[in-house]
């Protein structure tokens, strides 16, 4: 039953970072634009800054790339933790199945990127494939964490 509920839950995720690649370049855009402004906005109120609108979309500008990778390695990281819970049901030793997760989840950031040249508006670059890698080796580190921190703890009781 474990099986079958981590690899539902794994594809279902596998289908949302398809359809977040799916949108075209100005859908895209819009939408780290608008959590930009979000970011912006707040800012200004904590700070209790009066920034003209022209600031305000200086500053959403210079936090998209930020905003967009950020997108970017969390999709991934949440794939690995995923990934790895899934292979999780079939072995016992996690050093064998870190390097296969890692795998699937770069091939899979391979072929996103390759999805996306087909998507108006966007592009597929290697570099977001590194952004992903790299996203995928924190939802690494942070499943091995985890399973520390529960075996510590399973011991512990």
């Amino acid at each position: 039953m474990k099986k079958k509920i981590t690899f539902i839950i794994l594809v279902l995720w596998m289908i949302v970072i398809f359809c977040f690649s799916a949108q075209n370049g100005t859908r895209s855009s819009g939408i780290s634009r608008f959590i930009g402004y979000g970011i912006a906005e707040k800012q200004n109120q904590l700070q209790q800054q009066e920034k003209s609108k022209e600031k305000i979309e200086e500053q959403v500008e210079g936090m998209q790339f930020l905003i967009r990778k950020s997108g970017h390695m969390g999709e991934y990281a949440l794939l690995a933790i995923l990934v790895l819970a899934h292979m999780s049901c079939y072995a016992n030793k996690p050093k064998r199945y870190y390097l296969w997760g890692w795998s699937v989840c770069i091939l899979y950031a391979i072929t996103d990127e390759i999805h996306q040249l087909f998507v108006p508006g966007r592009s597929g670059r290697i570099f977001d494939v590194g952004v992903d890698a790299v996203g995928s080796l924190v939802g690494i580190a942070a499943f091995t964490i985890f399973l520390q921190l529960f075996a510590y703890f399973r011991k512990k009781n």
